[in-house]
């Protein structure tokens, strides 16, 4: 994070790595998701087992529903902090 004061007010400024890293965790999950859509409609082309592509479905949804509760839980110490500060 980089840091600039001008008089009386500190900037906050993310620094380049914080901004890919922001960049990746914003979009990994939907990279994700669409990999095993590829993979599921090969597996499903090729006859193989459906065993593993349903378990991954599940950990998906599992993911899509923790990110869900982390960008609320986010969501709500922002919307507390400025009703506080």
């Amino acid at each position: 994070m980089i840091v600039r004061r001008k008089g009386g007010l500190t900037e906050f400024i993310p620094s380049p790595q914080e901004k890919r890293d922001g960049l990746i965790r914003d979009h990994a999950l939907g990279l994700l998701e669409n990999l095993h859509q590829r993979l599921a409609r090969l597996e499903r082309a090729s006859k193989l087992p459906a065993d593993e592509a349903e378990a991954f479905t599940a950990l998906l949804s599992r993911m899509r529903a923790d990110e869900s509760r982390n960008l609320e839980l986010h969501a709500s110490l922002i919307t507390s902090d400025t009703a506080s500060g």
